[in-house]
């Protein structure tokens, strides 16, 4: 296996112009262990990529190290890890997953911590970068949020991603076109108030949107009703996640029992009476398993209407990269033909002028390393090393990031590259198997950025579709650390989803949402709600 990595090294390194002769080592090189978020496999046999790495770190930054790519697949990845560690096997440097999860890890002591000096002492230019708000500083505002969310009990655990992205809207009303072809409404007419939202949703139902003379079209799919409740400023988890705080007379209130929730249940209880509402919504015909998960397929199948499922670049045109189109189009088009079309559409706003979905921030940690207790603080302190060297060395991080030049990526003329095989292809020659040692999807420095986000004509034909009026979305968690109790959110989800499905429905009567409240306060709400007032203000 050692000899293949080798020989794979020596034909790398002949394709690869301006390395400089090789080096012997002196030492034995640190054998690291990375399992990142992978796409597929590494193959061994085929990886060209990590063994370039290991040169051009030990080269240009003396850093001897042997780096093994280990393969946990993302759909079990915390099964598998949980296992490892329990067994003492778990890899050096492994991912959070999320902030649950980072807090299991950290209460468990599995995974190490360093104090803040430390980690500028030995990633000095990703700790400048950070803290001078990223690429271009548009993150200023952003940093003491990332040095919260990096810290348990005054010590690092993680480095947190910290990307303009993070709070980039995520989904977007996409409409059907012909349904709107033939019902005469334009873009210019597309709704923008909650009146005009379900005026055009009774129309959807009611004129035979799609011409074949039966009753047999809905308004809108269950994500496209969800939207209804950013019309009055909630983000809501219904149906099957936990739902966001917002604040109220200064106090901090979850979407689920807020007084503004009644009032869309109403809503969407009149439009399941007029039945504009598929009877099957919740079980429905909107994400279908096994299939790609952003698909509407109700909305795709000509079901319903609109969705808002998906983002715009799931829907994204075949003119904005000269590709084959976003996933989800490509998938209308097979299905609806290729001439057909679909319209992003604005979020219809509430009484108050509300409007949107749930957006994220520049700070996480789903995809951030986190590092095994039982290493030493000497490989910590290489590992810092490494992330450092990816955050000064374009070429270094080039090679991981993107693999070798005119074999797995060419170089466009705006900056940007364009990858030459699929995801899973690059990961078996080890593109992305070092993507937890040089930060999280990207390194922390301006390349980086730019490749990812400033210079991604994808994004950009997001963000030019965010400056149109209510096309962007800007609701925000008011709590955005895990609460103590969090577990409690599961069975407060059920309580939630099995009473606005029976209220909706009209199986049950609005006037016992107060009744609904007090049994969500009594099942655990009380405890969160006390729990995520006592956050929000200890941040002021």
């Amino acid at each position: 296996m050692k000899f293949s990595r080798i020989l794979a090294l020596v034909l790398a390194a002949m394709m690869v112009v301006g390395l400089a002769p090789a080096a012997v080592a002196e030492d034995e090189p640190v054998k690291i262990s990375v399992a990142g978020y992978m796409f597929g496999p590494i193959d061994n046999e085929k990886d060209v990529i990590t063994p370039l790495v290991e040169q051009q770190l030990k080269e240009k930054h003396g850093i001897n190290v042997d780096i093994d790519v280990v393969y946990i697949e993302q759909a079990n990845y915390s099964e598998i890890l949980n296992s490892r560690l329990a067994g003492g096997t778990a890899p050096d440097v492994f991912l959070a997953q999320s902030a649950t999860m980072l807090n299991s890890y950290y209460d468990q002591g599995v995974i190490k911590t360093w104090d803040e000096e430390f980690f500028k002492e030995n990633a000095p230019d990703v700790y400048n970068f950070v803290m001078g708000g990223a690429a271009y500083g548009d993150l200023a505002g952003d940093v003491e949020a990332w040095k919260k969310a990096a810290v348990r009990d005054g010590k690092m655990v993680v480095i947190p991603s910290f990307k303009p992205d993070g709070s980039m809207p995520y989904k977007t009303m996409i409409y059907r076109g012909d349904w709107l072809d033939k019902l005469g409404v334009t873009e210019e007419t597309l709704p923008k108030t909650v009146d005009e939202f379900v005026s055009l949703m009774t129309r959807f139902t009611k004129e035979d949107p799609d011409g074949n003379g039966k009753d047999d079209t809905f308004g809108c799919s269950i994500t496209a009703m969800k939207a209804l409740f950013g019309s009055y400023g909630l983000a809501t988890g219904f149906s099957g996640s936990s739902s966001y705080w917002v604040v109220r007379d200064g106090k901090v209130v979850n979407s689920d029992v807020a007084p503004e929730a009644k009032e869309v249940i109403s809503i969407l209880a009149k439009m399941y009476a007029d039945k504009l509402i598929d009877p099957e919504f919740v079980a429905g015909k909107e994400s279908v398993e096994g299939s790609y998960w952003a698909i509407s397929h109700g909305m795709v199948n000509g079901l319903y209407g609109v969705s808002a499922n998906a983002s715009i670049d799931h829907y994204r045109l075949k003119e904005v990269l000269n590709d084959d189109g976003g996933r989800c189009a490509q998938e209308y088009w097979a299905v609806n033909g290729e001439d057909s079309t679909f319209v992003y559409g604005p979020w219809p706003a509430g009484p108050k002028g509300d409007y949107g979905w749930q957006v994220g921030t520049p700070v996480a940690v789903s995809e951030s390393a986190v590092y095994n207790a039982s290493m030493s603080d000497e490989k910590l302190a290489l590992i810092f090393k490494i992330l450092n060297a990816f955050a000064t060395d374009d070429e270094l991080y080039m090679t991981a990031f993107a693999g070798i030049e005119g074999t797995h990526y060419e170089k466009n003329a705006d900056g940007t590259i364009k990858r030459l095989m699929g995801n899973e292809e690059l990961n078996a020659v080890g593109v992305w198997g070092c993507r937890s040692l040089y930060g999280n999807d990207r390194c922390f420095s301006q390349l980086g950025y730019d490749l990812a986000f400033y210079k991604d004509p994808s994004i950009a034909n997001r963000l030019n579709w965010f400056k149109k009026d209510q096309y962007n979305s800007y609701i925000q968690d008011a709590v955005t650390e895990t609460l103590p109790s969090n577990d409690l959110f599961s069975e407060l989800n059920t309580i939630r989803d099995e009473t606005w499905v029976a209220m909706i429905r009209g199986e049950k009567s609005l006037d016992e949402w107060d009744n609904y409240v007090q049994t969500w306060m009594s099942a655990g709400g009380e405890t969160l709600t006390e729990e995520a007032n006592a956050w929000y203000n200890a941040q002021k």
